[in-house]
Order: structure tokens, then sequence, then C-alpha cells
């Protein structure tokens, strides 16, 4: 369920301070650490929610469920569904069972599940309230998260099943993992909380907060937050500041992710290994909320640069080529034109007649107005090229001139209504018709 509602003072677990990078390295006790819920309460708006109190099926528009086989065990759908929590509280929650079958081959025997968002979410505050199953060595196995991390055609939201006919819809872009936050990793062997930090892109490298950790009750309910902000990840938990990882070097890269609640069966030796699970053994989430706020002159654009994808690859990370479009007439990073900055840039050719286009959907930014910049290149003589911007009822459209050198195109005083903006650059061409776009912004004024 989506609203758009300024939030209580009561419902933010946030830290506002000006802290230097070295104060935030001297933090070791979160307990310690004052939280301003005002300030925080006046800059952000609750812009997705879901409380899961419909039992059943979890809702398709919203979410996928997680399916494969992995580090010992398998997720499968039919081990999530909405219903009452299994602690006696008759609370409505989606659970994720943890269970075994000893009917199935080696290695699929634990089953657990999990649900990963159809949308991409970008800066903002993330919040979810939760139970997990766990804290001793008997009941070991179960490895519980609540994190963010893009799609691919690689991972594991349903295979090849619902994710992949999205993709082919032009629902959701095909390559989209950037990075990963961990807001809470849970092992159920212990009562501790962990905290991490991923980037995949232009390879796979982690480093955690300090303190990367946190030990809680595992008999109560648990609310864990993060807020991905364009310089740091702040960690929360139950009110508390716990940790901050910066994001800068090769840690500073950005675009909207997919958000993930799952509770994955592991065979891992060092967490405990596979304990069978005790009755009603289950991860118990109560709700899931996302908070975003106004950042004046920040790209809400994932990918803006065009960096992170591979050469000649028709699917830019976190864009969506139009399943209508010659996708061979869409790449990156093509040789013989010098880039604008960074890595790559996006370009459009084909030696016959062609139609393409390519569009990012920013989701769940708050309503007001932007301005949109691109610089561009162009042979001319297309039948069509142009950049276009939509919200709600509004497209504006700025046809692109032939240019040997780079022009910057720019849309003032965009109006964002319902949260969500999209971004769509098309060409028509002739064999040999060219169209190069780098450097897209689309930022708050």
């Amino acid at each position: 369920m989506k609203k758009t509602a300024r939030l209580a003072l009561w419902a933010l677990t946030f830290f506002f301070a000006a802290k230097t990078h070295s104060q935030h390295d001297s933090i070791r006790s979160f307990d310690s650490m004052p939280i301003d819920h005002a300030a925080k309460a006046r800059a952000y708006q609750l812009l997705f929610e879901d409380n899961f109190s419909k039992a059943g099926k979890i809702s398709k528009k919203d979410w996928l469920y997680r399916s494969n086989v992995k580090m010992g065990g398998m997720s499968l759908p039919e081990n999530v569904l909405q219903g009452k929590a299994v602690d006696g509280s008759a609370k409505d929650c989606l659970l994720i069972r943890f269970t075994y079958d000893g009917s199935r081959p080696e290695g699929q025997q634990y089953l657990g599940g999990g649900v990963v968002s159809t949308h991409n979410f970008g800066y903002g505050y993330y919040e979810a309230r939760v139970k997990l199953y766990g804290g001793n060595k008997e009941m070991a196995g179960l490895h519980q998260s609540f994190w963010s991390m893009g799609l691919t055609g690689t991972n594991e939201a349903e295979g090849k099943g619902v994710r992949d006919r999205l993709v082919e819809k032009g629902v959701i872009p095909k390559e989209n993992r950037v990075l990963e936050v961990d807001g809470f990793e849970h092992n159920s062997i212990s009562d501790k909380l962990a905290q991490n930090y991923h980037i995949y892109t232009p390879t796979h490298k982690s480093e955690a907060p300090t303190p990367e950790s946190i030990n809680r009750d595992l008999s109560q309910w648990i609310t864990v937050a993060y807020e991905w902000l364009p310089d740091r990840i702040n960690f929360y938990c139950d009110g508390k500041y716990i940790s901050t990882k910066y994001l800068d070097g090769i840690w500073k890269v950005y675009a909207p992710q997919n958000l993930w609640l799952t509770a994955l069966p592991v065979d891992v030796a060092g967490w405990g290994g596979l304990k069978k699970p005790l009755k009603n053994a289950a991860m118990q989430v109560d709700y899931v909320r996302f908070y975003g706020k106004v950042l004046p002159g920040v790209n809400r654009i994932g990918n803006a640069c065009f960096d992170y994808a591979k050469a000649g690859n028709a699917y830019p990370t976190a864009w969506i080529v139009d399943p209508r479009s010659d996708s061979s007439a869409v790449g990156v990073v093509p040789e013989g034109i010098p880039l604008k900055s960074g890595k790559g840039y996006l370009f459009f050719k084909a030696d016959k007649t062609y139609s393409a286009s390519v569009r990012q959907s920013v989701e769940f930014i708050p309503d007001g107005s932007y301005t949109f910049g691109a610089w561009v290149k162009s042979s001319g003589g297309q039948k069509d090229a142009s950049i276009s911007v939509k919200s709600g009822n509004r497209k504006q459209v700025v046809p692109l001139r032939d240019s040997a050198s780079w022009v910057k195109v720019i849309i003032p005083k965009v109006k964002v209504s319902n949260n969500q903006a999209v971004i769509e650059i098309s060409c028509k061409g002739r064999a040999g018709q060219w169209l190069i776009v780098d450097n897209v912004s689309f930022a708050n004024d």
C-alpha cells in the first residue's frame, strides 16, 4: 500500500546531528546516542508501507517471492504467507516459515523463503518491525535479513518465472544490481544482528560499518532501520543509532534498488550448521516502511553516467530498454568517441532503419519541483531523437538537434506528482544515424 502522509513525531527512529567522521568512528555504544525525532519528522514523508494485514498471499503488485537453492537450503513461495504471528499475539504479519522435509533431495530438505519488491527505492529511510527465530545453537541454520539490492538475471527472485516476464514487459530493468545495504543480517545461532554494505561494480567488494553488529533480545519484536543518504548510510535499532557507513571513493555508487525480506536456510559450519527447525519456526514481519525527503540538488537517477554496464550490453544497468525496441541499436561504451565523463555513455546506432527507447522510472520521491538535465551528441536527421519526462498526466518532450560536440539539455521546473517520474530517451533513425547521451540528472530544485 502506498501512502503520502506527514509523519507523526513518534514514527521515525532517527539520529539527527552534524557529526564528524571521527565522532562517528568513536561510537561504540548505540544506547548512548540521542535522537531528534522532531527534526526528522519535519523532513520525511511516508511514501510506501505494507502492514501485511490481509490473510493469504502477498501483494503481486508490490512483491515477488524468493525462489532458489543456495548454501544448503531452499527458498520456496509456499513458505511465505500473510497470517497471524506465531507468538500467540494474533498480530497480522508476514510469516517466512523455516521447515524441514526429509523426502526432498539432499540440499533441498531445509526450507525457507522471502519476498523481493517489484519497486526500486533510493535515498530515504527504511524501517521494518520483526521478530526473529533463533538465539542459541539448537536453533542454528536460518539466515534472516532486511536489505536492499538490485535484481539481475542471475539472482533469486523467482528465477525464470514472474521476474523475467516483468522484464519482458518492460516493467523492471533486466540488470539492476549495483549495491547492497544490509539493514540487518541475523544467523539464528546467536542474538547478534549485523550490518553491512556491498558494491557490485566494477567488482564485488564489501565493508561493514563500525560497530558492525548489536545484540538484541529475540523474544521481543525489534524495529530495525537504515537511512540511505548521498554520502552515508546510518543504521538504527529500536530507536537508537548504531553506526554509519560513509560512501566515498569506490563505495559511492548509486541506483535505486529492490527491497528484500528473507529467511534462508544455510549450512555453514561457522554459523552452527543446520538444525531441524522447532515447531512454528519463522521470521515474522509486522510491517515495512519507506520514507523519503526533499534533497535539493541530489541526483535521483540510477547509473546516471552509464558507468555500470559492460561494453556492448544492450541493457544498461538500472535502465529499461523498451521491449518493442530494436535492442541491437542500443548499447553502452562504444569505441572512438570521447566520453563526457566517467567510463561510459548510452548510444543509439544501427546499420539499418531502427526505433529504440530507454527509460527509467524514478519511484517514491517527494512531490514538488525538479530539474532534468543530460548531455547529448547527435548526428541529426533522425525521424525522432528526443528526451521526455512524464509525471502524472503531464509529459514534457525536448527534441534533440544535431551536434558533433556535447550539448546540455535542461528541462526546468518539472512538477512531480504521485511521487514518481519517468525519464525516456528515444531515437528513430536510418542506418548510420546516431544519438549519444551521458550524465543524466533529475534533482529537487
